[in-house]
């Protein structure tokens, strides 16, 4: 990611590694138990905080990696790590009931804001990006771009699940999970150039 991309290549790259699609069956399950309107009016709010931390991520991240004295390349390989092991995920899905049982207060940030809808995979790209990208708002708008498809797709997964069934979701999730499993690799491929050239 050392290339700047254009507008649109980020949008959909963040859209990709957020995942709406993949994370929409959880989140419905999560909020199963509330009316839809109350469902609408709690994923706006959660997905409002999900963008917010997405931008706080972008402007401070690279001020909190320094501090901690994390370079470029070890991000990169992080950051291809977890989305590889995320990749995985989507490809491979797995019924956590634990995870999908009723929660007893309505969520509020967590679980659903993060790390459903914005986790460690999606923050470490948007750190990664702001670092290597020279227009700062380019990367805000297409965080802005991303999370309002997110936030549009979310809170319109009922309708999408009764169209293309709950097998079609999970289809859907495994073609995102490869397309992100090619990114992975890509960015751990850079961050072990950026590792070798730097010795």
């Amino acid at each position: 990611m050392e290339n700047s991309q254009s507008l649109w290549q980020l949008a959909f790259t963040y859209f990709l590694v957020i995942n709406p699609l993949g994370n929409s069956p959880l989140i419905l399950s999560l909020l199963k138990d509330y009316d839809f309107q109350r469902q609408k009016k709690i994923v706006l709010r959660e997905g409002f905080f999900a963008f917010i931390i997405a931008l706080v991520f972008q402007f401070f991240g690279e001020h909190f990696l320094s501090v901690l004295g994390i370079e470029a390349p070890a991000l990169s390989l992080c950051g291809g790590i977890i989305l590889f092991l995320l990749a995985l995920m989507m490809i491979f899905p797995h019924k956590d009931e634990g995870e999908k049982k009723q929660l007893k207060q309505e969520p509020f940030i967590v679980p659903i804001a993060i790390p459903l809808l914005v986790g460690p995979g999606s923050l470490s790209v948007i750190m990664l990006t702001a670092a290597n990208e020279e227009s700062t708002f380019k990367v805000s708008a297409a965080i802005t771009i991303a999370c309002a498809a997110m936030i549009a797709i979310v809170s319109s997964a009922p309708y999408i699940q009764k169209v293309i069934g709950k097998v079609g979701m999970t289809v859907v999730e495994q073609i995102m999970g490869m397309m992100v499993t090619l990114m992975a690799v890509e960015m751990i491929l850079k961050g072990i150039a950026g590792f070798i050239n730097g010795l």
